[in-house]
């Protein structure tokens, strides 16, 4: 592995205290290898994780573009957000996301999307629900959650999860802007849905925040982050580097679409596990998935018709990022599954220590 530490400590424990330093800038300015080393460490990082395939700079990479992504979301009032823009901290993630965006593309797609847009969209359906992909063939998870899933290991799941849930799609809404006329009303009608429309008791994060109060887990803000495994934090750093780069936002239509399409079956399966293990009667637990079930097939189709592809049409040019964006999102989906299967098969927990 190459040496991918800034004087002893790992990226991510260097770019968290960078983010919390109030005197970064002059520290920067004054202490000019202290920046150059950060660069340099994000560099190797990049180079040792997603080149090389080195599970140690997997996991500080992930953590570290987490960690600056974050710098963006909601935080408890007074906590240090003045270094989100600076310039040692955007040169750390550019070389992050050179090296995310590189091993990504060695991804590719079975073959050219279709060129008439009706065409293209029942194509992506079939990409998003059906292709095998020879790189991550599937794990059979879905079976597994159905049918062998354990209490404890569903814990674990909902844990890791709810650094999406429990802050509904908000990268999601980061690309609002750069939609227009029919697009940009789909998406504000499929977010709307998600944040409740305008009701707290609604919000499917609220919905959330009680399935993990039935089950005894912590609610705090990002309270499993530390311990949420690098494979998951991946799917949640792709969204939001779709989100915040320009050039990307038209994969992100592609992974909502992904996301909507799949989660019906998916939220099946774990309704299953629960009547198995004798919770399915606990509405708490329960009404997450059943809300996802009925909600989502109609979040595909808003996706799809009224989101994609009225894009498609007007931008034939923007087909192969939109398919990209759902052939990576199930990149992303692989690597947490196959860390899942992993863990549980071996009798190890998914959470990190």
């Amino acid at each position: 592995m190459l040496d991918t530490k800034t004087d002893g400590v790992l990226l991510d424990v260097a770019i968290r205290q960078a983010l919390d330093d109030p005197d970064l800038r002059a520290r920067t300015e004054a202490e000019p290898t202290y920046a150059a080393g950060l660069i340099a460490d994000a560099r190797a990082t990049a180079t040792a994780a997603f080149a090389e395939g080195d599970g140690p700079a997997l996991d500080a990479a992930h953590r570290t573009l987490y960690a600056i992504y974050a710098q963006h979301a909601w935080s408890p009032v007074g906590a240090m957000r003045d270094n989100q823009h600076d310039p040692t901290i955007a040169a750390v993630l550019a070389e992050l996301v050179r090296g995310f965006e590189g091993w990504l593309a060695g991804f590719a797609l079975p073959e050219a999307p279709p060129e008439e847009p009706e065409a293209f969209t029942a194509w992506l359906t079939d990409l998003a629900l059906h292709r095998p992909m020879p790189e991550l063939p599937s794990t059979g998870m879905g079976d597994f959650i159905r049918d062998e899933i354990t209490l404890d290991q569903l814990k674990e799941i909902v844990a890791q999860r709810s650094l999406f849930f429990l802050k509904e799609p908000d990268p999601w809404a980061m690309v609002i802007p750069s939609l227009h006329g029919e697009a940009k009303a789909g998406l504000l009608d499929l977010l709307l849905d998600e944040y409740g429309w305008g009701r707290y008791d609604q919000m499917h994060s609220t919905i959330y925040e009680d399935l993990m109060g039935a089950l005894e887990l912590e609610t705090g803000y990002d309270a499993y982050a530390p311990r949420t495994s690098w494979q998951f934090l991946a799917g949640m750093n792709l969204q939001n580097m779709y989100a915040r780069h320009r050039r990307l936002c038209r994969r992100m239509y592609g992974y909502i679409y992904l996301v909507e399409a799949d989660s019906p079956r998916a939220m099946k399966n774990y309704l299953g596990a629960w009547d198995r293990l004798g919770l399915g009667d606990d509405e708490r637990i329960t009404r997450f998935y059943e809300l996802h079930v009925t909600a989502d097939e109609g979040h595909q189709e808003v996706a799809l018709d009224e989101i994609i592809l009225p894009v498609v049409k007007a931008e034939p040019q923007a087909r192969t990022d939109i398919a990209r964006g759902v052939w990576e999102g199930r990149v992303t989906d692989e690597l947490f599954a196959n860390h899942r299967k992993d863990a549980f098969g071996a009798g190890r927990s998914s959470l990190c220590r």
